[in-house]
């Protein structure tokens, strides 16, 4: 009864557990990161359709009603005798005013061009917003198997010190051991039960990190698989990156365009404006009355409309200054970036040919360490060898143990790395 009951808490725990895929599905659809870069994507939609408003006519209403009033004479002349004659205002007024402008110096043809090309540059940023999380979440996924497999060799270390401490205490009651023997193995057990608890505590803050990469309120139960193997195919053909597939660079060169397009829209400031307009008035200046339509009357005019910006305080003039310093530093932090791409590519593609080196060097010492134990058990039960040289030889095998864990992440840690300065996926993890 109680192996059934234990077989299904088991499988019930394998059932909750994460997989890669799962992880960056939640990601993708949980991360505030995604959703604040979809966000200001959609944000840069409609500042596109705003642009639309330099080519498209404008209509505007308007309408007043006045509660007192004292009206404006004209004082006229006829034949010697003066008149005076009130100017008499509508009591209620109803505009309705319509403007089309025909020529702006091509202003409103390059605010549309800038925030085009402020449209492109948020939607590569949120290309890139999403593949730079899908590689911290992996990242983050695989600290976690990390973590998992080094509080096993933990685990394993402790049972083994817990083992020898009491073999020892044995031998020592028979005369087979010194209290040396028996310190030795208290002190190596008392720092492998500080790195188990070391080890617990870095798979629950691995679970923590990944799970506020997912965007989840509550930590994750845990993560289903293993380290993945690694393969230096993966970068040895590796020479440098394309721009092309570098989103990030791409948004910045984009967000430098719209720049250079909002800087000429802003230099149009001295151009006069061409534009049509035109007027109805539907007013009531017989008597005080809103709702006598039998007494209102109707008036119109259009034409077209000369204006011309002389000065306006320096406004234009520091708009446009503004423009040309924004373009210069977004020229500036794209070439930091380039630089930076290219500096990136090299560094970690040869971190992650020397984390592999350093795996495929850990598996040996792994097996020669493991042989090391067997020897030295056979040796302790033939009375050649003592429980010090055991112990020794099992304190290696974990080290070794431990070492290739931290080897393969690093390696996995470069290759994610690498991917982000090359800007496309270079593993392929099985």
């Amino acid at each position: 009864m109680l192996i059934a009951l234990s077989a299904f808490l088991f499988l019930s725990a394998q059932a909750t557990e994460l997989r890669l895929n799962e992880a960056l599905q939640k990601a993708t659809m949980n991360s505030p990161k995604i959703q604040r870069a979809q966000s200001q994507y959609r944000e840069s939609l409609w500042k596109t359709k705003e642009s639309y408003s330099g080519f498209l006519p404008t209509l505007s209403a308007q309408a007043s009603y006045l509660f007192d009033k004292r009206y404006v004479f004209m004082d006229v002349n006829l034949g010697g005798a003066p008149l005076s004659i009130p100017q008499i205002t509508p009591t209620t007024n109803l505009y309705l005013t319509a403007q089309w402008s025909l020529f702006d110096g091509f202003s409103s043809m390059n605010r549309y061009r800038s925030t085009e090309s402020f449209e492109v540059s948020a939607k590569a940023d949120q290309d890139w917003v999403t593949f730079q999380l899908e590689r911290e979440v992996t990242l983050l996924f695989f600290k976690v198997v990390a973590a998992k497999e080094l509080n096993d060799v933990a685990v394993q270390n402790l049972r083994a010190l817990q083992d020898h401490l009491k073999n020892v205490r044995l031998l020592k009651k028979v005369g087979a051991s010194t209290h040396y023997d028996v310190l030795r193995v208290e002190v190596q057990l008392s720092e492998a039960q500080t790195e188990f608890l070391n080890a617990a505590d870095n798979v629950e803050l691995s679970r923590a990190r990944l799970s506020e990469a997912l965007g989840e309120d509550e930590n994750i139960s845990g993560v289903s698989g293993g380290l993945p193997q690694l393969k230096t195919e993966w970068v040895r053909d590796l020479k440098s990156y394309e721009k092309a597939e570098r989103k990030d660079l791409v948004a910045l060169q984009k967000k430098s365009e719209g720049f250079q397009y909002q800087e000429d829209a802003a230099e149009r400031y001295w151009v006069p404006r061409v534009s049509l307009f035109g007027q109805y008035q539907y007013y009531n200046n017989r008597n005080d009355r809103f709702d006598d339509y039998d007494n209102f009357r109707d008036a119109y005019n259009y034409g077209i409309m000369l204006t011309w910006n002389i000065f306006d305080g320096m406004t234009s003039i520091a708009k446009s200054k503004q423009s040309i310093e924004q373009r210069y530093q977004a020229d500036r932090t794209l070439r930091q970036s380039e630089l930076k791409a290219k500096r990136d590519l090299e560094f970690w593609q040869k971190k992650y040919l020397y984390y592999c080196a350093v795996y495929d060097s850990r598996l040996n010492d792994i097996i020669k360490s493991e042989e090391s134990v067997r020897l030295a058990e056979e040796g302790l039960k033939a009375g050649a060898r003592t429980n010090t040289d055991v112990l020794d030889a099992e304190a290696e095998l974990y080290r070794a143990k431990a070492g290739a864990v931290n080897a393969k992440m690093g390696a996995i840690e470069a290759i994610l790395n690498l991917e982000l300065s090359t800007g496309k996926k270079l593993a392929q993890w099985e």
